[in-house]
């Protein structure tokens, strides 16, 4: 196995271990990990952590919500740069006929007299632009909220487990503690 692959590994086995012990009860935990899957496929590369920061904090605050900033922050790097183009097409696919429904006939009209095979559809400037973005930000909430409704099955089980994995190993400590003091 190639070394780069083994570091991958690590790092990903790091970051879980990370999300497993960050502060606050399971359901913190797997609800700012749901808030950060869900900002993660919004078409806003870049600035997703600090929104998934900012959110989280802001719900906290207003809403009295407790989610785990720390787990919002590493759920949104379910898109990295490695992943965004698989992901953000697939939200594209899934939000093109919505948007499409959306948009007002003469917009319809433009992006058919443009032409198939033409490069400037393709731009991100002039009638063709609404239909991407408005395609993305609906295929990223079409696609977020299932996505984080798992995250959030998904990782609040795994924190269940971590902490009555952890709470077994200290009662088995405390019973040999017991047992060593007796004898």
């Amino acid at each position: 196995m190639s070394s780069w692959w083994r570091g991958v590994k690590k790092k990903l086995r790091q970051g879980r271990v990370r999300l497993l012990r960050s502060p606050g009860a399971p359901g913190e935990v797997a609800g700012g990990m749901a808030l950060g899957l869900f900002i993660a496929l919004l078409p806003i590369m870049g600035l997703q952590m600090p929104v998934a920061i900012v959110v989280a904090e802001g719900l906290r605050r207003l809403a009295r919500l407790q989610l785990s900033r720390v787990a919002a922050a590493a759920g949104v790097w379910l898109t990295n740069p490695v992943t965004a183009a698989p992901i953000y097409g697939l939200c594209y696919v899934i939000g093109r006929p919505f948007a499409r429904f959306l948009l007002p006939a003469s917009q319809e009209r433009v992006l058919a007299e443009a032409g198939a095979l033409d490069l400037s559809t393709f731009s991100f400037s002039g009638p063709g632009a609404l239909e991407v973005v408005l395609g993305l930000v609906i295929g990223g909430v079409l696609l977020g909220v299932p996505i984080a409704w798992a995250g959030y099955r998904v990782t609040y089980g795994m924190v269940m487990r971590y902490h009555t994995r952890r709470e077994e190993r200290r009662a088995r400590r405390a019973h040999r503690v017991e047992l060593a003091t007796e004898a």
